[in-house]
């Protein structure tokens, strides 16, 4: 440790006191469920407020996410304007696939000569006005002490020189407008090495500082920082972690085998890092693809060696050096799409889809602007099926000087705001439904949140031009839906994986949908395992005594519906057992937002009135008198064991909880308003009931036939068709039969060769039924990826 750094370490111990007595905080909230309809989120753009006061005399006051300021600028990238034509961007040097971007004031270091040596690179150095003019040359001189091995590398160089970043300034549209709008004497001046390298045919941008080695392998040479393969359809990361977690903030330092007890990312939220929860867990392992039909990585975040990003409380109150896992048994980790986790500048690989998402902002310091942007970033990511990835350190940081108390100071944003930025991200929508729209969007509700100043909302308008400018292509989005609550239905929760099981099931399921419930015979301290690791859940006993999910998904639904009926966000509640897989892309038939008009069962047709009665097995009449008739009234009988006496297969049959629950309803007074004009009731037969759609208009329809349902325990593959049919009898709502692939076969019912076997046939199934999660959550992931 240098003097000027134990100088630093020991003159800051009070301050390193006092702020993690105000940081360190910590708290578990309400009851989760009573949380359903407060933590939705909130698109009121026209409200301002004033941020809050001190929180009492003993303490200062907190950032409070409040708006603060309005936009009253245009949108220029709204409306396809930043389709529109512009001057052609002329290439300054030679194309190539593979780019590093690096800026400096310095002289050439270490870390520049090594990434020379990795072949099928080329680099891009983005001088500041500092940098000195002979830095070429000193590089050369620095190539020749390296070896033979690296000289050629010097050919894949360009020094984008201070005149050469002027020229552009000139250049027509919104490309020479973002370039000149670059401040010098930033960090920030990466920005336009990343245009650079988009213009000049990038499909990979390895984004570092000057300050980061790579590593050399056995035989002396740099060791890659990709994997075998020309394009993302043909690269993979071997042994990949699969991250579980409930919580909106990932650690992932303890998951990395950080050296360091109780470590840190810069940038992760100070208000988390006591919460072991945030760490989460390996749900299993796996090979991950860079690209598939259903993700794709966008950001790989290498780790760092010897003296890592951490903020400087870290710096000030722990021990460094420090290292992580690495070698042949240290793992890359998949980070959940629900979850934040900052990411650097430092040593970080960009794929081609996320490029959009390289900008740094301007208005804020350097120590805070990378972390801004992989915030900023990770809120559209889920949006657009993008995906982060931390890997073992193949990077050794040698860090540039500094100073610790000038970090600390230029921090403070990470600090104060970080945490309040994950909430509102995680919370914040927009109607855009593309990503140049929706990323104008996100940077103006942030300036009007007072995380970043006008200057980088206009920024970002002349970014996502000038992105255009130079022949990007956007992808396109792959939304989660947002106005659909989820409500996952477990009949079981004795088993020793159930917390996990529901865990992984939510953290799944959040992959499409935003607002997720778990709902289940659950213990106290299960729910309050739950609620420590930010898993929504709610406990029933509907079911008493009687077999587990009889009757309790007909009850929970309607709490669903009833809990929801008021919310300025959500439309409607999708019921499915847990081990329902849903086809979301025929569920939603491609719409976004999910289409809430219909009701959608897997039910057998119940337009009985109309003459249909499809597969409607034990379907009848029965009267308040004791007698029954056909649906067709063309018969009628003194028992329903008579009455279907050529159909007795059904294991429920004749049941108290089934037809003889019926009976008793058919006789109860409070059945009257539902009853046929003939006195009967109509009830249109069984069938199987894991899924159902309804929208909250029909919540209190729902819930009062739910309700006379349950009044007489009535079996949910009974009650499901007669609650439905009393709907549609008594509004005007619409149905839509939603295609059930399932198999009775013993030998392949609940196995992956099911689940194949449904989407090699020539149906379009919405729903697949049954594959518990409790055969692993890889093969329920495998599965649920599959169907999409």
């Amino acid at each position: 440790m240098s003097p000027l750094q134990l100088g630093q370490h020991t003159g800051a111990r009070g301050m390193e006191k006092l702020f993690l007595a105000l940081c360190f905080f910590v708290g578990l909230g309400a009851p989760i469920f009573h949380l359903l309809v407060n933590e939705l989120p909130s698109l009121s753009r026209t409200a301002t407020t004033v941020p809050s006061g001190p929180l009492n005399s003993a303490t200062g006051s907190l950032f409070d996410n409040e708006k603060v300021q309005s936009f009253t600028g245009k949108r220029l990238v709204k409306n396809s304007n930043y389709l529109d034509h512009h001057p052609k961007i002329d290439l300054v040097t030679k194309h190539c696939e593979r780019w590093g971007v690096v800026t400096t004031i310095f002289d050439p270091s270490d870390a520049i000569a090594r990434f020379l040596g990795l072949p099928s690179w080329c680099l891009v150095i983005v001088p500041d006005l500092k940098t000195p003019d002979n830095y070429m040359s000193k590089l050369k001189a620095l190539q020749e002490q390296e070896g033979e091995q690296y000289k050629a590398g010097l050919d894949k160089v360009f020094f984008f020189s201070v005149e050469k970043q002027r020229e552009w300034q000139d250049k027509g549209g919104p490309f020479g407008s973002f370039v000149q709008s670059t401040p010098w004497h930033h960090f920030c001046r990466k920005n336009i090495g990343y245009l650079f390298a988009i213009l000049h045919g990038a499909n990979f941008i390895f984004d570092f500082d000057d300050d980061n080695l790579i590593k050399l392998g056995h035989d002396g040479l740099p060791v890659k920082i990709l994997p075998e393969g020309r394009d993302v359809r043909s690269m993979k990361l071997s042994n990949v972690n699969v991250a579980m977690l409930g919580a909106n903030v990932f650690n992932h330092h303890p998951f990395m085998g950080a050296s360091i007890n109780d470590s840190w990312a810069r940038g992760f939220p100070l208000d988390s890092i006591q919460d072991k929860y945030t760490q989460g867990q390996v749900a299993f392992q796996a090979d991950l693809p860079f690209a598939s039909n259903t993700k794709e990585i966008g950001v790989i975040q290498y780790l760092a060696d010897g003296d890592p990003d951490v903020d400087a409380i870290h710096r000030i109150s722990k021990p460094l050096p420090m290292t992580f896992d690495s070698g042949e048994t240290a793992r890359s980790v998949l980070v959940p799409a629900h979850a934040y986790s900052p990411y650097n500048a430092q040593a970080t690989i960009h794929t081609k889809k996320a490029f959009w998402g390289m900008l740094l902002p301007s208005t804020v310091p350097g120590r805070v602007s990378d972390i801004w942007r992989s915030y900023f970033a990770q809120c559209i990511f889920a949006d657009a099926g993008l995906y982060l990835v931390f890997s073992p350190p193949k990077i050794v940081q040698e860090r540039n000087e500094h100073n610790y108390l000038g970090d600390l100071n230029a921090e403070q944003d990470l600090y104060y705001k970080a945490g309040k930025l994950v909430e509102y991200l995680r919370k914040w929508d927009s109607e855009s439904d593309n990503i140049p729209e929706r990323m104008e969007d996100l940077w103006i509700d942030l300036y009007e949140h007072g995380y970043i100043e006008i200057e980088d909302v206009y920024k970002v308008q002349m970014w996502l031009r000038a992105l255009s400018q130079v022949g990007y292509k956007y992808p396109p989005l792959k939304r989660r839906f947002r106005n659909v609550a989820v409500m996952g239905q477990f009949n079981y929760a004795d088993k020793e994986t159930t917390i996990n099981d529901v865990i992984y099931w939510t953290q799944k399921t959040r992959e499409y949908f935003q607002t997720v419930v778990a709902v289940g015979p659950f213990s106290n301290s299960q729910m309050q395992a739950f609620q420590n690791k930010s898993i929504i859940a709610k406990s029933n006993d509907y079911d008493h005594n009687a077999q587990k999910g009889y009757f309790s998904p007909l009850g929970n639904l309607r709490d669903m519906l009833l809990a929801f009926k008021n919310s300025t966000m959500i439309d409607g509640v999708l019921y499915a057992h847990d081990d329902a897989i849903l086809n979301i892309t025929e569920l939603s038939q491609g719409q976004y937002p999910f289409p809430t008009n219909k009701i959608m069962h897997t039910l057998p047709t119940t337009r009985v009135r109309d003459g249909i009665v499809s597969e409607g097995r034990f379907a009848y009449r029965a009267f308040p008198d004791g007698h029954f008739e056909s649906i067709d009234k063309n018969a009628s009988f003194e028992s329903l064991d008579i009455m279907f006496r050529d159909d007795i297969t059904w294991y429920h049959a004749f049941k108290p909880y089934s037809t003889g629950g019926q009976i008793l309803l058919a006789q109860d007074p409070s059945s009257l308003k539902y009853r046929e004009s003939d006195g009967s009731i109509l009830f249109p037969g069984k069938g199987q009931s894991d899924f159902m759609f309804v929208p909250k208009k029909y919540a209190d329809q729902f819930a009062e036939a739910a309700e006379l349902h349950l009044k007489h325990s009535i079996f949910i593959e009974c009650a499901f068709p007669k609650v439905l049919d009393i709907i549609c009898q008594k509004t005007s709502a619409e149905t839509r039969d939603v295609k059930l692939c399932t198999s009775w076969t013993a030998k392949i019912r609940g196995s992956l060769e099911m689940v194949q076997s449904c989407i090699n046939g020539n149906a379009s199934f919405g729903v697949v039924h049954p594959f518990k999660i409790s055969q692993g959550c890889k093969e329920f992931s495998h599965a649920y990826d599959q169907l999409q």
